[in-house]
């Protein structure tokens, strides 16, 4: 090839790269675990940044334009969100009065509203919570994970954790029962598989106190380990994995004497 020629061959290839630029590797990771939202808004097309953000965070959504719509399927979410941008300031605030009483099934709720409607608000007055919308990037997510969480210990207990259904919720842990895993925050707790049981089983009882000598028969099989300390020993194992104290727990508490039990 000759000097010309090479000389043409890097300029062609020049064009090429800036026609089209190397694009970095960009790793996707799946969700370990999923939330579900539920939107009402009767013009979606004005918040679709909220689902597009939503969706990137992990949570499920589902859109309705319709109230009764939303709230017909309510209690399979956990966070119900009420779009009130599209709405006049008069209309608006009737919206959100009338969304005062509105029964949502123990569901957190979340109100997002435009700047102007939020100055009319007196908010001493409001329940749930409000957002003002257009927000910054990812606040939206923030706050779906804060409600939830915080709304997690006054759900009923069935949301808790009922048998056949995965993945389940307490407080801030999420167990997918299928793959028998438990995650906080979208990370893994590895957990040992008697960890995991022991773990589960104390889900399962929803706050009732369980003995030692019932662990052990569930958990271990047996009803009899001449004086072993064997549950003590994984609970204390258990709590140091979920970062959990026995004299202020968050998971587990001790009831002396006799066994644990969820903390409240």
């Amino acid at each position: 090839m000759s000097t010309e020629e090479v000389r043409l061959q890097d300029r062609m290839n020049m064009r090429m790269n800036l026609q089209f630029p190397v694009q970095e590797s960009i790793e996707m990771v799946a969700c370990p675990v999923t939330q579900r939202v539920i939107i009402i808004s009767p013009f979606p097309r004005g918040i679709h940044e909220v689902v597009r953000d939503l969706s990137d965070g992990c949570f499920d959504v589902l859109v309705f334009h319709h109230l009764e719509q939303g709230l017909r399927n309510a209690l399979s979410a956990d966070l119900l969100i009420f779009d009130l941008t599209s709405y006049r300031e008069e209309e608006g605030a009737a919206m959100l009065h009338s969304l005062q009483h509105q029964e949502t099934g123990g569901i957190p709720s979340l109100l997002l509203v435009k700047e102007s409607l939020f100055g009319l608000i007196d908010t001493a007055q409001i329940q749930q919570e409000l957002l003002v919308w257009p927000a910054r990037p990812q606040e939206i997510v923030y706050h779906a994970q804060r409600i939830i969480r915080s709304g997690a210990g006054n759900r009923a207990a069935s949301s808790r954790l009922e048998a056949g259904t995965s993945p389940a919720i307490y407080k801030d842990l999420w167990i997918d029962k299928k793959k028998m895993s438990v995650f906080r925050s979208g990370v893994k707790i590895e957990l040992t598989k008697t960890e995991y049981d022991l773990l589960v089983k104390l889900l399962d009882s929803e706050g009732a106190v369980l003995s030692r000598e019932s662990l052990l028969e569930e958990v271990w099989g047996t009803t009899f380990m001449g004086g072993s300390n064997v549950v003590d020993v994984h609970v204390k194992s258990l709590r140091k994995k979920l970062g959990d104290r026995a004299s202020d727990p968050v998971y587990i508490a001790t009831v002396r004497g006799v066994g644990y039990r969820l903390a409240d």
